[in-house]
């Protein structure tokens, strides 16, 4: 009888310690299950949006060896490229671990042919109808300028170990760190983040980084037991 209350004793001990070692950040996922997303996009250089941040082009995930990693399925994917319509993907709608994407954006001046056709007025005629009609010419709209942001990105390099580490930036879950423990495909605006880095067995790294404008930024991240 005493050996059994002994035994009992140290499971206990055993499975309290076990729990203790893992730490769990604000915002990881209940669902974890882990999902490779191979995208495939036509035109391949369209740009990549992870619920709402730029990640990088389409081409830079077209193959196994270079698929988006993810540590669940709740996440959304928007293809953007100047001149096509964009399109957005809900990865809840998908079942599978390994997601290949097959996309082919459309683009906006086919959209267009298909509204009936409108008579042009040249530039004289209008002017003289708003004459007969004595009323003054409205005022032209100004022309939307490109954000510097958008001309100025910077490419981040993560050094993470160890490998599926999981990787936050501003709070949003951002993917995990592959095998090689470097993934070269993000790109920020400058200025500052707040990064932060998950394993359980590890303790949670976070940290406000300042992402320079510069070419190339690289940012090393190594959890400690």
């Amino acid at each position: 009888m005493k050996n059994i209350s002994l035994i009992s004793a140290v499971l206990f001990f055993i499975m309290v310690s076990a729990a203790c070692s893992i730490n769990v950040p604000w915002d990881i996922m209940n669902d974890y299950d882990g999902v490779r997303v191979v995208m495939r996009v036509n035109p391949d250089d369209a740009d990549v949006l992870l619920n709402g941040r730029l990640i990088g082009a389409a081409y830079e995930f077209s193959s196994s060896t270079f698929a988006l990693r993810l540590a669940s399925r709740q996440n959304e994917l928007v293809f953007k490229k100047r001149g096509f319509r964009e399109e957005a993907i809900d990865l809840r709608s998908y079942s599978s671990r390994n997601i290949t994407l097959k996309i082919i954006l459309e683009r906006e001046d086919i959209m267009d042919a298909a509204e009936p056709a409108v008579k042009k007025v040249s530039a004289v005629e209008e002017q003289q109808a708003y004459e007969a009609k004595t009323e003054p010419l409205p005022a032209q709209p100004a022309v939307k300028q490109i954000a510097a942001e958008e001309r100025s990105l910077t490419q981040v390099t993560l050094s993470v170990t160890p490998e599926e580490t999981a990787i936050y930036i501003d709070g949003k879950f951002w993917g995990l760190a592959p095998a090689e423990g470097k993934t070269a495909s993000l790109r920020l605006p400058p200025g500052k983040y707040i990064f932060a880095a998950f394993k359980p067995g590890f303790s949670i790294y976070k940290k406000e980084i300042t992402v320079p404008k510069q070419d190339e930024f690289i940012l090393a991240i190594a959890l400690q037991k």
